[in-house]
């Protein structure tokens, strides 16, 4: 019996958590002098996170940024919801709101623009990890960059409110309004996933011995961490050719596919392992490798059954699968 060991990496969000919103202004705060609230403001946009490590490829990326007016702001500081972000409730804001009350708020406000299709006030992008958005008129924003793509994996970003202009006497002691703001995204990111499919050709077959099976061995390697395993069958009945799809597999992966068992009466007409690198699906369609078989004239028959192992979720469970190719139909 041949035990598979099949591994997945785990598509697991790494978060930014921080609870310490820059956008977060309070009514409360009592500022040297009034907001000026004819006078135009900029954010100077940053990427966040570790860019020396989980995050360093978001430097490398362009970033499409928009920016949702949800709030005015008066001269003494509090904030007034525009039309449409009535239910935001900015009258309840205190210096005792926290800023998972806050996160909420972001979270309401994105629901609102998702659902009623609402259009940006402005829009920025980010190239080379900073971007820069001019020209706005005070008030309160949602600051929601869009997801990102690269060749290995999706980034997608906490949206946040921000304050413009900003103060911050609670943590510098000065109470001056700042018009010209600073901010960092908050990013997460995900591993992109691809397929494979390994396309196996029999270019003549004895039916007198019946059915011919042809095993596979699968082993995918990423960063120098093995983040794949799995055998796999075919089994044929007939000259032809027949292919398996194996799906969820990390783009950027390298994956060497051997032919391990071949039948006592068929013998390989090609390489008897395919290197090949996993790319997106929704970038590129599935990674080929191509195997062919041929008769010998032996008069040898022999099958087999292929005992496939999967962890889900920390259960195990096994199935017996006699032909990949039939797998899941």
């Amino acid at each position: 019996m041949k035990i598979i060991k099949k591994m997945k990496k785990s598509s697991v969000w790494i978060l930014i958590l921080s609870l310490a919103l820059s956008g977060a202004v309070l009514s409360e705060v009592k500022a040297a002098r009034g907001v000026e609230t004819d006078r135009k403001c900029s954010i100077t946009l940053e990427v966040g996170g570790d860019l020396a490590g989980d995050f360093a490829e978001l430097s490398q990326l362009s970033i499409p940024v928009n920016l949702y007016k949800v709030a005015d702001i008066s001269e003494t500081g509090s904030y007034t919801a525009v039309k449409g972000y009535e239910s935001l409730d900015f009258a309840s804001v205190s210096s005792e709101t926290t800023a998972a009350q806050w996160e909420q708020k972001a979270q309401m406000a994105q629901k609102i623009i998702e659902d009623e299709k609402k259009t940006p006030t402005d829009k920025g992008t980010i190239q080379n990890g900073k971007g820069k958005i001019s020209d706005l008129s005070v008030g309160m924003y949602l600051v929601a960059a869009e997801t990102t793509l690269s060749e290995e994996y999706e980034y997608k970003f906490t949206p946040y409110l921000l304050s413009l202009p900003n103060n911050y006497h609670g943590t510098t002691g000065n109470d001056d309004w700042v018009y010209d703001v600073t901010t960092d995204l908050k990013p997460g990111k995900e591993e992109r996933l691809g397929s494979l499919i390994i396309d196996k050709t029999v270019t003549s077959f004895n039916e007198t011995l019946g059915s011919a099976t042809f095993v596979f061995q699968i082993e995918g390697v990423k960063d120098g961490e093995q983040v794949y395993s799995d055998v796999v069958s075919a089994v044929f009945d007939t000259a032809g050719t027949k292919s398996i799809r194996i799906d969820g597999i990390p783009a950027g992966t390298e994956v060497t596919v051997t032919e391990i068992y071949s039948g006592a009466s068929y013998d390989l007409a090609s390489a008897p392992s395919k290197t090949v690198v996993i790319k997106a699906s929704d970038e590129e369609e599935a990674v080929h490798v191509t195997f062919t078989n041929t008769y010998n004239n032996k008069l040898n028959g022999g099958a087999s059954v292929v005992n496939h192992f999967a962890n889900e979720e920390g259960v195990w469970t096994v199935e017996q699968q006699s032909d990949s190719t039939k797998a899941g139909e």
